[in-house]
């Protein structure tokens, strides 16, 4: 019964049954997966199921799940949902297609009182014990050579946000907030 594809979110059987974070980085992704016309009219269909916006984190969602708040959390991220469900909570966590992914950055300050301690902090938190390091509080990494141990994602095909899709953030959330009148 579970949906296979976003295009099996438009179901009847779901309307009244999902919570949204209706961001602007959700939005860039459905552009980037499905191009900007289907997303647009993707979206506009999707805002017509009554679904339940919630600004809250990935977590906070995550956790109304789990307590029944809604069945389906479109917008979810792996790591909340596997944490709750390694403690006994009732969620799982699938994908529908194309995964999308905001990736998270590491930066160095341009003035930093200590450059080359943060160059050094860089290096390794980019290296493959820095990203085990990662792995091991329960965040996925991007390295290759780590995938293996990333059995939920593994195989999965994810589309990195776009950087130069924050060119156009203000026209996703216009759009956004237009499309399910926030």
């Amino acid at each position: 019964k579970l949906p296979r594809t976003f295009d099996d979110l438009l179901n009847p059987v779901w309307k009244g049954k999902m919570v949204l974070d209706a961001s602007e980085q959700w939005s860039a992704l459905m552009f980037q997966i499905m191009g900007k016309d289907k997303g647009v009219k993707y979206m506009r269909e999707l805002a017509k199921q009554n679904i339940l916006l919630r600004r809250e984190s990935n977590a906070m969602r995550a956790q109304l799940i789990a307590a029944g708040e809604a069945p389906m959390d479109i917008d979810s991220t792996l790591g909340p949902v596997a944490d709750l469900k390694k403690r006994g909570a009732p969620i799982d966590w699938i994908t529908l297609g194309p995964v999308p992914v905001v990736t998270s950055a590491h930066a160095l300050a341009v003035r930093g009182p200590h450059p080359n301690a943060a160059r050094l902090y860089l290096d390794f938190i980019l290296s493959r014990e820095g990203q085990r390091a990662v792995l091991n509080v329960g965040r996925q990494v991007a390295r290759a050579d780590l995938l293996a141990e990333q059995a939920a994602i593994k195989n999965l095909e994810l589309v990195p946000l776009d950087p130069r899709s924050g060119e156009s953030m203000d026209y996703h959330a216009n759009l956004t907030r237009e499309i399910f009148q926030q």
